[in-house]
């Protein structure tokens, strides 16, 4: 990736010594109790969209993606705040454990021993150059911890619009085929149990399409966990969408 000298250099500074908290922009702090506090307020729970698109794996969520948490990871993933990814993987830890605890499947293969792969959801390879990162999959990493193997199964098979503004009909529609697995990967994951990650699941569209692809190539059974969940809104609510943070870039 080029040096920006200026853009870099301000990324730079602000993570060593950032200007504000990611949430409320508090000076002086990378993330204050009060935003850290409203991150790890809620515990895992399970969540399910309304309406539900056919094939959404059983999901756990954090907290509510309101208050300052759409701050946070639109901090975190676009504007290079690295500095977040342990406590954002610390409330994905926890719902992923959820998961993998409310699954027979995956309860019983980590009893066994058996693998269970960590799998993240994809992005678009053009976002990913553009950051000179893979959030989600960082995200995953720190979630995983050592005990659990990080699988980038999954890839975009085509392009996909913005997500930002489209019903739940025209996200699902928008991803209808668009995931698929990894050239030579299929063979690896046959049988084996999943759990998809992302930062912010929002009409489900997303997970579902991950799903999909996983089933498709023939692993084992598939479950979710997501770092927030937010609810969609009506047409008239006047409050910006920043679900893009959760969907394929």
């Amino acid at each position: 990736m080029p040096w920006r000298p200026g853009e870099d250099l301000r990324a730079l500074l602000e993570l060593v010594a950032p200007s504000g908290c990611a949430g409320c922009g508090r000076a002086g702090r990378r993330l204050c109790p009060d935003c850290l506090g409203e991150l790890r307020a809620t515990g895992p729970r399970p969540w399910r969209p309304t309406p539900c698109p056919p094939g959404f794996p059983p999901t756990w969520s954090g907290p509510a993606y309101d208050g300052a948490l759409p701050s946070l990871v639109v901090a975190w993933k676009e504007q290079d705040r690295v500095d977040l990814t342990a406590a954002l993987g610390e409330v994905l830890r926890a719902a992923m454990t959820a998961a993998l605890e409310g699954s027979p499947e995956h309860r019983d293969a980590l009893g066994a021993g058996r693998p269970v792969a960590v799998v993240p959801a994809p992005s678009a390879p053009a976002s990913t150059r553009a950051r000179g990162r893979s959030p989600v999959r960082e995200l995953a990493v720190v979630a995983a911890g050592t005990r659990r193997a990080v699988v980038p199964a999954l890839v975009l098979a085509r392009a996909v619009a913005d997500q930002a503004g489209l019903s739940a009909a025209q996200r699902a529609a928008n991803l209808d085929g668009a995931v698929r697995v990894r050239t030579g990967l299929a063979g690896a994951l046959a049988g084996v149990p999943c759990v998809v990650v992302d930062d912010v699941v929002t009409t489900g569209a997303t997970l579902a399409e991950c799903a999909r692809a996983l089933r498709r190539a023939g692993a084992g059974g598939v479950v979710a966990a997501t770092v927030a969940a937010t609810a969609r809104r009506g047409r008239a609510d006047p409050r910006p969408d920043l679900s893009r943070a959760g969907e394929p870039d």
